[in-house]
């Protein structure tokens, strides 16, 4: 055996053995967490610190998955995604470390996921292929003579759109002001501004250097065969020698490059820039063998800006300082940064900014701080990691090789952050000893190493910008050659015909798939008993180990509530527990939750049966230990029937919270926001969720914010009214998901609790509308779009095995190929659900109408759909895949429920996998006049850039400002 053990390690806080293994000949190292979860992972990384902003890293990471030695087809990652059970399946850029993860339940999967993955970080295709680069980096982009020259490439788009996040810019900052002339003042996603500057030269050089076995770290999790898994990494290491240096990746914090470093960011032109400024404080905070301390520091970061009650975080909010003030331990790589954050602030309230931090900081550490509020954040932080160490809705083993590089890929102990109950009690203990008082004075009053950061609003910068570029290239067009312009027309066709040229039936073959005898119909029962809680309301109860946690879902009918009452709603629900009751202010309230429970939030759940009836329920969810189930429903039963809404600057702090929110999620998630927004235009359920989430809660937020500076005190009353109308035991349904033997315990326990609730009968039940159909756009001060389509398929096809499976074939080959492939966008999202909703959207788009084109093309893709049966039943394997993902305890309980209201049940859902592996192209090919249909009654909906916007407006019915 060529591999070497040289450490083994008990965790019992991950439920693992640990055994750390060495490759005699290269010095790989390999750690196996061995446990009995099925739910097998791999994750290979590697040191991939970058010498300047072009982005080589991240180029590098989307490159090696197009196309290999083994498997040569263009892109043989989403090929294997079509035909994967897989659990889990990405790549990620980091800092200074570049990883690519897979998991999967299925033996058989998860062995195709290694291999594919192995040939392609050791031997990808990108040495002899240019246009590799070209397709996910950056290239001339010129199809004809006449046409303008522009830059194109899926990360140079990608990171075009992460640019127009001003937090993002904020991270980027602190991280080149604190850590200057080291790997972590360089932007490892990459500058678009610098990403054109990278050869074809610099990125093959860099694969050699960084993607060698000497330089990468191994991690495989779970109940798998370890024999074979070294025999596939046998195969990529033996023989390639151990490298003569090691890559350090350790730096030594030095004075910051700036005492304050000002900045601007791009807010949308002619929008007024007054209080829309970033502000941000930022110290050094640890390196990786200080692992106290940085469990310490985020423990500290809990105490003092876990809500809006913290101390630091009241302070700065009541200094009016910021509309939003957030915080962050952020783990910038070898070294930990603590970081302090104003948004919707001016640049010269910095110095008060400053004072108010270190005045408050030293009045803690002077006087001490509040022992409860201590134990609350320990208490709140142990619930989190033990609840996540038995969940199954995410892949642990990522998780946790995540974790473990955070120390191992700088020669530390790759155990020590999978050891962190160890941790957490040592913390405790050091408690009562000062420890966190004195944190903070070493940490932070006493630390030089400590930056300030302005970014300042700047109406129409980014359009500036992207003039700016076009005219620097259509100066360099008419500066060229005619022989150069020709040529980079040559290889702007080339590369598109490359694009739409299929990949060889012979490559194809290669990339290994499943069988259909590895195929199953089975479906798991998720067990759901019903018995009679208040007069015509129900007690469920989903019998889950929870290993001793009781998850309660408190349901109330709402459907008598009107349509106008949603936008309010959706404030409502996050308000509770964060607004002061009758028996708590706001603070101790904030502190009663966090010490004996994991937290308890509100919600709205809208249900839509399958002959259109909709159910809509608003929640209170709750969590917490067996031994504090009298906390938690004493808690939910004062947060439900006795939260106050009178405290205007309570509410104002909270309202820009959820502004702050909205506007992040705008940067990150535009392509859900755009494609609800064209279903409200068509669905009523969907309309709902927007009033609830969408562009019109971001609308009615902002009205809200506007009125309570006004001193309006009308939504106080609104949220009164709403509080005392859900109040109803007529409306009070309960979900218990938990242990079989507390059942009539946690049962008996609500309905003490909620016994003096009135009852009243439900009003009429409500009718719901949909939007106006119109075509929208939004302009943001971004410079890629974000472009939906929703439509209605009730009346022109139904949801079905076939219908499920073109969707797959839409998400991974035509929308992934005429999208991102040839349109440049980062990615793009397909859905067809069970109430008839079709919904599309792209991600991070230079195009709007060649998008527009593309949906616009669907039905001649299904009409044209001619497959093999190898192509087919890759389709159907990957259609089959997220029927098949784990789930935690809890999240077993909430589908038993949703199932229940959708009157979905397990015999469906056989049914559903059956239709799906019977499903061939002549059914596919069917559905094509459907779509037509589809399509041309769809809502169009675009956020995106002003100019493009602007320059396309004939698309459009109505044209708005975001922000």
């Amino acid at each position: 055996m060529v591999f070497k053990k040289i450490e083994t390690q008990e965790l019992p806080d991950i439920h693992s053995h640990g055994h750390l293994y060495e490759h005699e000949e290269t010095g790989a190292q390999v750690l196996h967490l061995a446990n009995n979860d099925t739910n097998k992972s791999f994750t290979i990384g590697f040191k991939t610190p970058p010498y300047n902003d072009n982005g080589i890293t991240h180029i590098l990471e989307h490159s090696v998955l197009n196309g290999s030695k083994k498997y040569p087809s263009k892109e043989p990652f989403v090929e294997l995604i079509k035909g994967s059970l897989n659990t889990f399946v990405n790549a990620m850029t980091f800092s200074d470390k570049t990883i690519y993860p897979v998991a999967s339940t299925n033996e058989k999967d998860f062995g195709h996921l290694v291999d594919v993955y192995l040939d392609a970080v050791f031997q990808p295709k990108l040495y002899h292929d240019k246009q590799i680069l070209a397709q996910e980096g950056w290239h001339y982009h010129l199809e004809n003579e006449e046409d303008e020259l522009i830059y194109k490439g899926v990360v140079y788009n990608e990171m075009k759109g992460a640019a127009a996040s001003p937090e993002g810019q904020i991270y980027d900052h602190i991280s080149s002001q604190l850590y200057p002339n080291t790997v972590y003042s360089k932007n490892s996603g990459g500058d678009p501004k610098e990403i054109p500057t990278l050869t074809h030269e610099e990125f093959i050089a860099y694969h050699q250097m960084h993607y060698h076995p000497s330089n990468s770290l191994t991690i495989v999790y779970g109940d798998l065969n370890r024999t074979d898994l070294f025999s596939k990494l046998e195969e990529y290491f033996d023989g390639m020698g151990k490298q003569d240096e090691a890559i350090d990746l350790s730096i030594k914090p030095s004075q910051p490059k700036e005492a304050v470093h000002t900045d601007t960011y791009s807010i949308t032109a002619g929008d007024n820039p007054a209080g829309k400024d970033y502000l941000a404080l930022a110290w050094h905070g640890a390196l990786p063998d200080e692992t106290l301390d940085i469990i310490g520091l985020e423990v500290l970061d809990e105490i003092l800006f876990g809500n809006n009650q913290s101390p630091l975080k009241k302070a700065l909010l009541d200094a009016e300082i910021g509309g939003d003030i957030n915080s962050d331990v952020s783990e910038i790589g070898y070294p930990t940064a603590f970081m302090i954050m104003a948004k919707y602030s001016e640049a010269d309230k910095m110095a008060t900014f400053k004072d108010v931090v270190q005045e408050t900081l030293t009045d803690l550490v002077d006087k001490g701080i509040d022992k409860e509020r201590i134990q609350a954040a320990l208490n709140k932080i142990t619930f989190q990691t033990r609840e996540a160490a038995i969940s199954e809705d995410n892949p642990r083993g990522v998780i946790y090789a995540i974790q473990s590089l955070n120390t191992w890929l700088y020669d530390k102990d790759p155990f020590i952050n999978l050891q962190f109950n160890h941790y957490l009690n040592e913390l405790s203990k050091k408690a009562d000893e000062g420890y966190f008082e004195e944190l903070i004075q070493r940490k932070l009053i006493d630390n030089d190493l400590f930056t300030q950061i302005i970014l300042k609003a700047e109406p129409g910068k980014s359009d500036k910008q992207e003039a700016k570029t076009l005219k620097k290239l259509q100066e360099y067009k008419e500066k060229i050659s005619d022989d150069e312009r020709q040529r980079i027309i040559k290889e702007t066709r080339a590369l598109i015909e490359r694009q739409e040229t299929p990949d060889r039936s012979e490559d194809l073959a290669k990339i290994p798939t499943l069988k259909r005898e590895d195929l199953t119909t089975d479906e798991q029962e998720y067990p759901l008993e019903e018995e009679a809680f208040n007069e015509e309301t129900t007690f469920y109860y989903a019998e889950q180990f929870t290993s001793g946690i009781d998850y309660i879902d408190l349901y109330f009918d709402i459907s008598d509530f009107n349509q106008s009452e949603y936008e309010c709603l959706g404030y409502f629900s996050h308000l509770l527990g964060k607004l002061a009751t009758d028996n708590y202010d706001e603070s101790a309230l904030q502190t009663e939750m966090d010490t004996h429970t994991g937290g308890i939030y509100g919600g709205v759940s809208i249900y839509e049966e399958r002959e259109g009836k909709i159910k809509p329920f608003f929640k209170i969810s709750g969590k917490a230990l067996a031994a504090s189930l009298d906390d938690l429903v004493g808690l939910m039963k004062e947060i439900a029937m006795h939260t106050h809404f009178d405290n205007k600057s309570e509410l104002l702090k909270i309202t820009q919270r959820l502004i702050s929110n909205f506007e992040n999620k705008v940067n990150f998630s535009s392509h859900g926001i755009v494609a609800n927004r064209a279903l409200s235009q068509v669905k009523p359920t969907a309309k709902l969720s927007e009033h609830l989430g969408g562009i019109d809660q971001f609308n009615y937020l902002k009205s809200v914010r506007d009125d309570l500076k006004a001193d309006d005190r009308a939504i106080s009353k609104d949220l009164t009214h709403l509080l005392d109308k859900l109040m109803n035991k007529a409306r009070l349904n309960v979900l218990y998901t938990g242990d079989a033997e507390r059942k009539e315990t946690v049962k008996n326990a609500l309905k003490a609790a909620f016994n003096s609730l009135p009852s009243k009968p439900l009003g009429d039940k409500a009718v719901y509308e949909t939007g106006e159909k119109q075509s929208e756009a939004y302009i943001t001060a971004q410079d890629v779009n974000y472009v939906g389509l929703g439509s209605d398929a009730s009346g022109h096809f139904d949801f079905s095995g076939a219908t499920q499976v073109l969707s797959t074939a839409f998400r991974f080959d035509y929308l992934w190929n005429a999208i991102r492939v040839k349109g440049g966008a980062y990615g793009s999202l397909y859905r067809h659900t069970r109430n008839g909703s079709v919904a599309l959207g792209s991600y991070r788009d230079p195009n709007i109408k060649n998008t527009l084109d593309v949906y616009e093309g669907i039905p001649d893709y299904v009409k044209a759909l001619e497959l093999s049966e190898e192509e087919l039943l890759k389709y159907i394997i990957g259609t089959l895949s997220p029927l098949e993902q784990p789930k935690s305890a809890h999240s077993k309980g909430l589908t038993a429920f949703n199932r229940l209201q959708h009157k979905i049940t397990k015999d469906d859902i056989v049914e559903l996998k059956k239709e799906i592996l019977n499903t061939d192209a002549g059914k596919l090919q069917a559905l094509h006049k459907g779509f037509k249909a589809v399509i041309d009654d769809g809502s169009v909906v675009v956020i995106g850039n002003k100019t493009q916007i602007e320059n396309q407006k004939d698309l459009f019915d109505k044209i708005y400002e975001l922000y």
